[in-house]
C-alpha cells in the first residue's frame, strides 16, 4: 500500500503530525519501534503556547484536570533561592498519559500504526517521485517522509551532524507524591546537573533529573549513591527525596544523552521534534517544540500536496521556520546546560536574579514561544 506520508518515529511530535495530517484527509502510517503506552525520561511540563493546539489534536485532554503551572523556584547548593511568576507558564502531564491518549485519538480517526518495527533504510526514486521506507517485514512506499524518531535516530550521518560539546549526560526520572505547590516548577542544582520537579496528573508529581556521566560512573553506576552523594548536596532535594512517596520504585532512565546540532532536513526526510535539534531540559519545553514543529510541518504539507507550493518551497520554507523559532532557544539552552552543572555558578545567578528580577523574567520569556 502507497501512503502520502510515512513517519518514522511515534513519540509526541509523530502523533501529533500524523492527527494533524490525517485530520486534513491525509493518508498516513506511522512507524514505531516501540509500543503503547510506556515512560519516558521527561520533565513532563509543557509551555502553554502549546495548549489550544494539543487540545485540538486531543479533546479527551479537556476532562482532565491537569496542574496550570505559573511559578517558579530555583536552588542550588547555597542558602538562597530564587522565585518568580513564570508569565505564559505551562501545565503538566505524564508522557505516558499524553501519548497513550494521542495514540487512541490516531487510531480513531484511521491512522496506520507499524508498531514494534524498526525502520532501516530509506531510499529515493527521483524518476517516482516515490520514498521506499524498508523495515524488517516490508517496504512501505510513501510521497513523503518524516522522522521523528528522537535524539538518537539511526538515519543521522557523521557529516550531516556535529556534535556540540563531547559531554554524555543521564536522565533520570521518578513519579512521586508529595505535598507541594501545585502550580509551582522548581528547579535544584546540584554538583554535575539539575532536578525539576512539578506536578502532573492524578495529584502525582514528576521528579526528573540529568547529571554528567562521569559523576555516575564515580559511584560504580549506582544511582542511589549518586543520589546520596551529589543531588543530597542540595537540601531541597534531600528534603524532597527523604519525604516524597515514590509511585515508580525503580526509575526509568537514558543515557548517552548528547546535545547536537542537527539538520532540519537529511536525505529528503523532514526531521522533527528531538530528531531536528535537542534543547537542554533545564530551559523546558522540548514537547511544545515538537509540537510546533508537527503543527507548522503538517500545514506546509497541506499546501504542497494541494499543489500551493513546490517541493523545493517547502523544504524551504520548513527551514527557515526551524531557524528562526527554535535556533536561538536551543542555543540558549545549552549555555545554560553548562552553566547548570557548577553550583557556584548556579549560586552566583540565583544572587543576580534576586537583585534584577527583570532579567530573570526575560530569560524565561526567551524560552517560551508564542501560542499557536
Amino acid at each position: 500500500m502507497n501512503y502520502n506520508v510515512a513517519i518514522i518515529g511515534g513519540g509526541l511530535a509523530g502523533l501529533a503530525l500524523c492527527i494533524d495530517l490525517k485530520k486534513r484527509g491525509y493518508n498516513v502510517v506511522v512507524i514505531e519501534k516501540g509500543n503503547y503506552p510506556r515512560h519516558k525520561v521527561c520533565g513532563e511540563y509543557i509551555s502553554m503556547e502549546s495548549f489550544n493546539y494539543l487540545h485540538t489534536l486531543c479533546p479527551a485532554l479537556t476532562d482532565l484536570k491537569l496542574p496550570v503551572i505559573r511559578n517558579f523556584k530555583l536552588s542550588s547548593t547555597g542558602k538562597k533561592e530564587f522565585k518568580t511568576t513564570l508569565g505564559l507558564g505551562g501545565f503538566g502531564i505524564s508522557r505516558y498519559l499524553l501519548e497513550e491518549l494521542l495514540f487512541e485519538e490516531a487510531k480513531k480517526f484511521g491512522v496506520e500504526f507499524k508498531l514494534k518495527t524498526k525502520a532501516n533504510e530509506i531510499t529515493y526514486d527521483k524518476n517516482s517521485e516515490l520514498h521506499s521506507v524498508k523495515t524488517n517485514s516490508e517496504t512501505i512506499i510513501a510521497q513523503l517522509v518524516c522522522n521523528s524518531s528522537g535524539r538518537k535516530s539511526n538515519f543521522e550521518t557523521q557529516d550531516k551532524t556535529k556534535s556540540l560539546n563531547g559531554t554524555n549526560y543521564v536522565g533520570i526520572k521518578y513519579h512521586i507524591r508529595l505535598e507541594r505547590q501545585n502550580d509551582l516548577i522548581e528547579i535544584h542544582n546540584f554538583p554535575g546537573g539539575y532536578c525539576g520537579i512539578s506536578n502532573i496528573e492524578d495529584g502525582k508529581s514528576c521528579l526528573c533529573y540529568i547529571v554528567n556521566s562521569e559523576k555516575l560512573k564515580s559511584v560504580n553506576n549506582s544511582i542511589p549513591e549518586m543520589e546520596k552523594t551529589f543531588l543530597f548536596k542540595n537540601q531541597n532535594l534531600k528534603t524532597i527525596f527523604n519525604s516524597a512517596e515514590f509511585i515508580l520504585k525503580e526509575p526509568v532512565t537514558i543515557s548517552g544523552i548528547n546535545f547536537r546540532i542537527k539538520k532540519t532536513i537529511n536525505d529528503d526526510s523532514f526531521f522533527l521534534g528531538d530528531s531536528a535539534g535537542s534543547i537542554a531540559p533545564i530551559t523546558g519545553n522540548g514537547m511544545s517544540i515538537g509540537l510546533r514543529s508537527a503543527f507548522t510541518l503538517a500545514e506546509n504539507i497541506d499546501q504542497y500536496f494541494s499543489k500551493k507550493i513546490t517541493k523545493e518551497q517547502l523544504t524551504s520554507k520548513y527551514m527557515k521556520f526551524w531557524d528562526k523559532e527554535f535556533s536561538a532557544r536551543i542555543k540558549l539552552s545549552r549555555h545554560f546546560q553548562k552553566l547548570s552543572e557548577i553550583p557556584f555558578l548556579t549560586n552566583r545567578t540565583i544572587e543576580i536574579f534576586n537583585v534584577f528580577p527583570s532579567i530573570a523574567k526575560g530569560l524565561i520569556k526567551l524560552t517560551h514561544g508564542k501560542p499557536f
